[in-house]
């Protein structure tokens, strides 16, 4: 992490929310943010916003993409989704008006 061309860390596969995943990857996510605070942390879940977002883990991270993969949505344009009923959501902007805000 410490390389400049390492922008950030993704947290995906399985489910980094899962219960037997969650305070492990909340553990990691507030040691980067703590030592490296410039880098981007991104989170891939199945859950949808309005589930996790009073986690700890929120406070960590920069990007949250929610919600579960549908095959019947699959869009391979669609930027950094896998099908159009997930969200890109700007946690820091989400928590700090409440409500949840895409990422652009």
């Amino acid at each position: 992490m410490s390389h400049d061309y390492i922008k950030g860390i993704t947290f995906s596969g399985g489910d980094p929310l899962h219960l037997n995943n969650l305070g492990t990857v909340t553990d990691l996510a507030q040691e980067i943010r703590y030592k490296f605070p410039d880098k981007d942390i991104w989170v891939y879940t199945g859950y949808r916003w309005e589930e996790v977002k009073s986690l700890p883990l929120m406070h960590y991270i920069d990007v949250l993409v929610d919600g579960p993969f549908v095959e019947a949505m699959k869009d391979v344009n669609a930027p950094w989704v896998g099908s159009t009923n997930q969200r890109v959501v700007d946690v820091p902007a989400s928590l700090e008006h409440n409500a949840v805000i895409e990422k652009k």
